[in-house]
């Protein structure tokens, strides 16, 4: 496993990745909330251990599905409607333009790097759903 992420992951594919682990937890989390919040009291995915760990077995699932789409399964990906992101006028000159790399979004990455990064960014949040199970 060692030996395929040094082959296949990028130090240029960080940003993206930090991304990818963020906006889904946070999501995660999100879901989590709500459904503490609504379920009722008597139901046994009240409990935050039990939410972590379907959580957990979630973000396993999706790990599977982002390895067989990495190994050439096509998964239709249904297509949402994206606007266009504009930076404000404000950002047109900033810090970035000193640096010599340049910034790379998880839209630049070519498909087989967005497929990776989705798998390590599930394997990630497992993990963590697993460990918040283990000890909270």
């Amino acid at each position: 496993m060692i030996a395929w992420l040094k082959n296949h992951f990028h130090p240029s594919m960080t940003r993206a990745l930090i991304y990818k682990v963020f906006s889904r937890g946070i999501l995660a989390l999100f879901a989590a909330q709500l459904v503490h919040f609504f379920a009722p009291a008597s139901w046994p995915l009240t409990r935050f251990n039990n939410l972590a760990a379907a959580l957990g077995i979630l973000f396993v699932l999706f790990a599977v599905l982002a390895w067989l789409r990495y190994d050439g399964l096509k998964i239709p990906h249904a297509k949402l409607p994206r606007m266009k992101r504009k930076d404000p006028p404000f950002l047109t000159n900033d810090i970035a333009d000193h640096l010599d790399d340049d910034v790379i979004l998880f839209d630049d990455l070519d498909k087989e790097e967005q497929d990776v990064c989705v798998l390590l960014a599930d394997v990630i949040l497992a993990v963590i759903c697993f460990a918040l199970m283990a000890f909270v």
